[in-house]
C-alpha cells in the first residue's frame, strides 16, 4: 500500500478482505497508528490506502503523472461505458474491440506510444491497473479480470477537476 496499492473491499483474495474488514472496524486505532511512521490512511468508497504529507513541487509532479491516468480511464470508457467497481471482464474481449473500433485503437496507442501491437498494449494496460490495484486476476486461464472497489478513486480524482465556463479560453 505505501507504494501506491489499494485494500478493496470487493477483492478477490479473502485475506485482503478481512483486512479491508479489520481497518473499516478500526479506523480511529490504525489512523493513528499510521500517523506515527508517517502514514495517512486514507478511505475511499470501498477502499483503503497510503498517502503522505507532501511539499507543492510533488503534487504538481504527481498531477502531471495522473494525466496518463485520466487517459486510460478515457480508453476504458470508451471501451465499455458501464466498467467500473465489480464488473468483470476477459482480456480477449477487449483487443477484439480494440481491432475493429479505430477510434478505440487510436486511444491505445496513444497510452504506450512504444507498444505498437494490440496485444503489447492490452499486456501493458493490465499489468498497470492490476500493479496499482485497479483490477483483480479472477482465472489465469482465460484473463478474466474483476475492477477492484479501488477504480472508484481514478473515477473519482477525475470528477474532482473541474472546469467552468470562466476556465475556458475563447478561440
Amino acid at each position: 500500500m505505501n507504494r501506491g496499492g489499494f485494500i478493496s473491499s470487493n477483492s478477490v483474495d479473502e485475506g485482503t478482505r478481512n483486512i479491508f474488514i479489520d481497518l473499516d472496524d478500526h479506523k480511529e486505532e490504525y489512523s493513528a497508528y499510521f500517523t506515527q511512521i508517517g502514514f495517512i490512511l486514507e478511505e475511499g468508497n470501498g477502499y483503503f490506502y497510503f498517502s503522505r504529507k507532501e511539499s507543492k513541487t510533488t503534487l504538481v509532479d504527481k498531477l502531471k503523472r495522473f494525466g496518463h491516468w485520466i487517459d486510460i480511464l478515457d480508453f476504458l470508457k470508451a471501451w465499455d461505458p458501464a466498467l467500473g467497481p465489480g464488473f468483470t471482464f476477459i482480456k480477449a474481449d477487449l483487443m477484439v474491440k480494440m481491432d475493429s473500433d479505430i477510434e478505440l485503437r487510436e486511444k491505445a496507442k496513444s497510452l504506450y506510444e512504444s507498444k505498437i501491437r494490440n496485444d503489447e498494449i492490452c499486456d501493458r494496460l493490465m499489468e498497470e491497473l492490476s500493479r496499482q490495484g485497479y483490477i483483480e486476476l479472477l482465472d489465469d486461464v482465460s484473463q478474466r479480470y474483476q475492477v477492484a472497489a479501488a477504480y472508484r478513486y481514478l473515477e473519482d480524482m477525475v470528477e474532482l477537476i473541474a472546469f467552468t465556463e470562466e476556465d475556458e479560453t475563447p478561440e
